[in-house]
């Protein structure tokens, strides 16, 4: 036999109430705000580890190039010590000769043998400088230049054109095109 099913038996489908999908929609929106946050997270955290990984680039670099300032002041104090040593040694032959021109004038009392043994050492002094590339400035009747010439005074001359030097107190000295010292000089008006 067929059973008699009434409506009333049938179980319709349970409708969902509003509050019901409320809770579904808030409960969706919440695990996917959750899933942002996590990502933020997790790009905060790798973001976190670039720095971190660049701030201890930047302290090595900054230490590598401290260790390179510090070398460099070593080579340049190293390099000015042996420079010097090598034009020092130049001149200790000089000073040799200076001494011995001494000791010979205080023995001898020869006006004449002090005067020749400065002469040689003076000689020997201006050969050295040559060999070093040192040049005397030649200012006597030049043009006064500035540049070369310090003046230390003018004066009145009716024989030199005007700014020609006429005396010169002290010597210039040239190392190549650096200018170790200006000649000092008397000028004409």
């Amino acid at each position: 036999m067929k059973e008699n099913t009434s409506k009333k038996d049938k179980k319709a489908p349970e409708k969902k109430s509003g509050n019901e999908k409320g809770k579904k929609k808030s409960a969706a929106k919440k695990e996917n705000g959750e899933l942002i946050n996590k990502a933020h997270e997790l790009e905060i955290q790798s973001l976190n580890q670039e720095i971190e990984k660049l701030n201890e680039q930047i302290l090595r670099r900054a230490a590598e190039f401290e260790n390179f300032k510090k070398r460099k002041e070593r080579e340049v104090d190293e390099f000015w010590k042996t420079a010097n040593a090598g034009l020092i040694k130049k001149i200790l032959p000089i000073v040799d000769d200076f001494e011995r021109s001494i000791a010979a004038a205080k023995t001898d009392h020869d006006c004449d043998a002090l005067l020749k043994g400065i002469d040689l050492v003076y000689k020997s002094l201006q050969s050295l400088l040559k060999d070093e590339g040192v040049e005397e400035i030649d200012a006597l009747n030049q043009p006064f230049d500035p540049e070369i010439h310090e003046a230390l005074m003018q004066i009145e001359n009716e024989d030199a054109d005007s700014n020609i030097v006429l005396d010169q107190h002290q010597k210039g000295y040239k190392l190549g095109d650096v200018l170790l010292r200006p000649a000092q000089v008397v000028v004409s008006k």
